[in-house]
């Protein structure tokens, strides 16, 4: 990926599956005082596609004191207010950023200004609301080193030899992932050249790409971080009559559930997905950044069409699943693992069937919200 964003990957471990690693950190936002969750122990990494700087490491994201900053020239990392003193101009080749260095108790992002560092004093939180009201680019700290993201002959080789080798889809002429875009095809799951599986930020699919004709194609959008938008924000689906579907499921949310509410949920956006791919369209899955919530409903995928539909090349295993994701886009993080379980489980007890007979659900699902 080319973009600044998309060079960033999850800004911690998810705090229901690393609790024991996290601190909590008390902050005022739009709806009041809430908590976030950040590493205790590993600092956080900004990688940055800037000329003058290279990466910011922070041990506590809210004190730029504690920052060090390693220069695109090279030499030691230098203190951030060196950095600044230095190169005063080097913030101001990056814009004013939002990056997340936080997760909350329903993994939530929650961000700071870069901007703001310049005082040297101790940064605000937002929240994701905030953080999108501003329409600002969205930047992502992770832990420690970003793993290295494999080529896509190395990656890909996992293909089973029974299922029509997609891995050429992963970057092409229809998607050559050109200027700042921020999404990966899954090619396990596509169809055709016109039928594949996005896994996406929800910048990309907003802004308009006319490089990226397979945008063109999109005939479903599952937003899984809103209970509801203007699904005209989308600059996609031109090439499908009437626009593309739209599915908004706030996932975090579905902490409040369980059982079988969240699996019908899940399936009901799971048939969607086929259908859609069925009729010779694609489907774009995001959340804010692409790692996590919309990750989640694509390994859900997975399992929906190796125990659902029959088909047995497609994997099934969840470690599997996520280190397939994991290639074509290394920031992805086994979040929500309890919503995949309960879905596992739930389609485990059906017996494997054709699409036939979806339509249903389908209509349910895909209505415009």
């Amino acid at each position: 990926p080319s973009a600044r964003e998309s060079s960033n990957g999850p800004p911690c471990p998810h705090p229901h599956e690393r609790a024991a690693r996290s601190r909590t950190m008390s902050y005022t936002g739009v709806g009041g005082s809430l908590n976030a969750v950040a590493p205790a122990e590993d600092p956080l990494v900004l990688k940055l596609d800037d000329p003058v700087c290279r990466a910011i490491t922070m041990l506590d994201p809210l004190q730029p004191s504690t920052w060090s900053v390693e220069m695109a020239a090279g030499g030691p990392p230098l203190a951030f207010a060196e950095a600044v003193a230095r190169t005063p101009s080097f913030l101001g080749t990056l814009g004013s950023p939002l990056v997340s260095v936080a997760q909350d108790a329903d993994g939530q992002h929650r961000f700071i200004r870069l901007s703001d560092a310049m005082t040297g004093k101790t940064l605000a939180l937002l929240s994701e609301a905030e953080a999108k009201a501003l329409d600002a680019q969205l930047l992502y700290a992770r832990p420690g080193p970003l793993p290295r993201c494999a080529a896509p002959t190395e990656a890909l080789a996992t293909l089973p030899s029974s299922e029509t080798d997609f891995s050429h889809l992963v970057r092409d002429d229809f998607a050559p992932h050109d200027g700042y875009t921020n999404y990966s095809v899954v090619p396990w799951l596509c169809l055709g050249p016109t039928q594949r599986v996005l896994l996406s930020d929800e910048r990309t699919l907003t802004c308009g790409h006319p490089s990226e004709r397979i945008m063109e194609h999109v005939s479903l959008v599952v937003n899984c971080h809103e209970d509801s938008c203007d699904w005209g924000k989308y600059k996609l689906g031109q090439a499908v009559p009437g626009g593309p579907k739209v599915i908004t499921e706030a996932l975090h949310k579905w902490y409040s559930f369980g059982g079988a509410s969240t699996a019908d949920k899940n399936d009901a956006i799971q048939r969607a997905i086929w259908a859609h791919l069925e009729q010779g369209g694609s489907v774009a899955v995001h959340c804010l950044a692409g790692i996590h919530r919309a990750a989640c409903i694509v390994a859900c995928q997975f399992l929906f069409r190796h125990y659902v539909l029959g088909h047995k090349h497609v994997p099934n295993e969840v470690d599997d699943i996520y280190r397939k994701l994991q290639s074509v886009r290394p920031h992805v993080s086994p979040a929500y693992l309890h919503i995949l379980k309960e879905y596992e489980a739930h389609v485990r007890g059906l017996p494997p069937r054709s699409a036939n007979g979806f339509g249903g659900l389908f209509h349910l699902a895909c209505a415009r919200q």
